[in-house]
C-alpha cells in the first residue's frame, strides 16, 4: 500500500489501465483486478466516430474514454 500514498511527492500514485480489448471474445474488464481496483482509473475507447470498437470490453469501472481505432476501414490513431 506505500506506492499508493508515497508517489507523486506523498501524494499518491495514479495508475491509469485499458479497460480491455478482449470484447471479440467475449471478456469482461468487470472481472480484472486492474480495472477493479479503487486505485486505478480504467480507460476505455471509442472509435473516430464515436462508436463502440469491436475489441472493447463492457464494464462498470471504465471511468472515461478516449480515441482510439475502431474498427479496421477506421483512419488508426498512432
Amino acid at each position: 500500500m506505500e506506492v499508493y500514498f508515497q508517489g507523486r511527492s506523498g501524494k499518491g500514485t495514479i495508475y491509469v489501465w485499458a479497460s480491455g480489448n478482449g470484447g471479440s471474445k467475449g471478456d469482461n474488464c468487470n472481472c480484472d483486478g486492474y480495472t477493479n481496483s479503487i486505485y486505478t482509473l480504467s480507460v476505455g475507447s471509442a472509435s473516430q466516430h464515436g462508436d463502440f470498437p469491436w475489441y472493447g470490453e463492457r464494464c462498470a469501472s471504465t471511468m472515461t474514454t478516449a480515441y482510439s481505432s475502431g474498427a479496421y476501414s477506421d483512419q488508426k490513431i498512432e
